[in-house]
C-alpha cells in the first residue's frame, strides 16, 4: 500500500501537480488550472481595436467601389439597350435620366436623378407620356449621383438608325457622371460618354471627393 502510495506521489510531482488527501484517505491528483490574466484580456482587445479601426475604412471603400461600378455598369446597359430597342422596333427611343425611375408616371428630369427610364418617344417630345411604351427602369445607389453633360441636357434620343443626334441634328457628343461626394474610393467618379452618336466609353477618375457636371467629351 506504501508503494502505491509513494508511486502515486512520484507522478504527482513529476507531472507538475499537487496532491491532496481526500477524507477517505486515497490520495488524489489536482492538476494545476490555466486561465487568462486581466492584462493579457485588455492586450488582446487593444489588437483587436487596431485591427477593426485599420479594417473599416478599407471595406467601406470596397463598398463604395462596388456601388460606383454597378451604377456605370446600369447607365451603360440602359443606353445600350435603348440604342438596340431603337434598331429593332425601328422607333425613336428616348433613354432620360428620373429622380424617381419607379414612379407610376416617371419625369424626365436631370437635376437629382437616380436613375434611367427608356421609353418610346411616340409623340416625339422627349417626354415621358403615360400612354407611351415604357421599356426599361434603372435605379443607382441613394449615395450615387447622376450629372449628365449640357449636350446631354438630361437625355438622348436615339433614331431607328441607332444613331443619337443632338438638338442641331449633328451626331452626339455628350457624357454623364456616375459620382461619389466621398474620398473613398479615391477614383470617385466614373465618366460614361457618347460619342459620334453610337460609342460609349467609361472611365473611372479621382474627382478630389467632388461631384460636378462633366463636359461634352470628358
Amino acid at each position: 500500500m506504501a508503494a502505491v502510495i509513494a508511486a502515486a506521489g512520484f507522478r504527482a510531482c513529476a507531472s507538475g501537480g499537487r496532491q491532496r488527501r481526500p477524507a477517505s484517505g486515497a490520495v488524489a491528483y489536482v492538476g494545476v488550472q490555466s486561465g487568462v490574466t486581466l492584462v493579457e484580456l485588455m492586450v488582446a482587445l487593444a489588437v483587436a481595436a487596431i485591427l477593426l479601426a485599420l479594417a473599416v475604412p478599407s471595406m467601406q471603400s470596397l463598398i463604395n467601389s462596388n456601388r460606383l461600378r454597378t451604377a456605370t455598369n446600369e447607365t451603360l446597359a440602359t443606353l445600350q439597350a435603348a440604342r438596340i430597342e431603337a434598331i429593332r422596333a425601328n422607333r425613336r427611343m428616348v433613354a432620360c435620366l428620373t429622380v424617381d425611375p419607379n414612379a407610376d408616371a416617371p419625369v424626365c428630369d436631370g437635376n437629382g436623378a437616380s436613375g434611367w427610364i427608356v421609353f418610346q418617344d411616340a409623340d416625339r417630345n422627349g417626354k415621358y407620356a403615360a400612354t407611351e411604351r415604357l421599356v426599361r427602369r434603372t435605379s443607382v445607389a441613394g449615395e450615387v449621383r447622376l450629372l449628365g453633360s449640357t449636350a446631354l441636357n438630361g437625355r438622348i434620343t436615339f433614331n431607328a438608325d441607332g444613331m443619337a443626334r443632338d438638338a442641331a441634328g449633328n451626331l452626339l457628343n455628350a457624357a454623364v457622371s456616375a459620382c461619389l461626394p466621398l474620398t473613398a474610393p479615391r477614383q470617385n467618379r466614373s465618366d460614361i460618354s457618347i460619342s459620334a452618336g453610337s460609342r460609349f466609353r467609361a472611365e473611372r477618375k479621382d474627382a478630389g471627393g467632388k461631384c460636378e457636371t462633366p463636359g461634352d467629351k470628358p
